[in-house]
């Protein structure tokens, strides 16, 4: 919902999300959940665009540490110390992990599809 006056300041407060626009009264400012600091509308695509990619780049990471954890668990616990009789000391697992989410976190490219997406209000 979205409001600028003081008759609005009820309905931004029950609101799941309270929109003030930047011209409102203190009253909408103070019962709105967010406040637009630009004035227009065109502020609200480009936020619902943002959390879209956002929301993305969380999915596509938390694919890849599934996928990944299964895979080192698979062949690295299991199967290494079976065919090598090696035992993982726990400051390796410790590297390993840490190499493993840390370095692909910050590689994690957006989807270009994503940001082409139109935004249903």
């Amino acid at each position: 919902m979205t409001g600028d006056g003081v008759n609005d300041a009820p309905a931004l407060k029950k609101a799941d999300i309270g929109i003030a626009v930047a011209d409102a009264t203190d009253a909408a400012h103070s019962a709105s959940d967010i406040v637009l600091t630009e004035p227009g509308f065109s502020v609200i695509i480009s936020v619902v665009l943002t959390s879209r990619a956002i929301f993305q780049r969380m999915k596509n990471y938390t694919i890849y540490a599934v996928s990944i954890t299964i895979r080192i668990v698979v062949i690295g616990f299991m199967l290494l110390p079976l065919i090598w009789k090696f035992d993982f000391p726990p400051f390796m697992v410790l590297i390993i992990a840490i190499l493993n989410d840390g370095l692909f976190f910050v590689l994690l490219p957006e989807s270009p599809a994503l940001v082409l997406r139109v935004a249903v209000l």
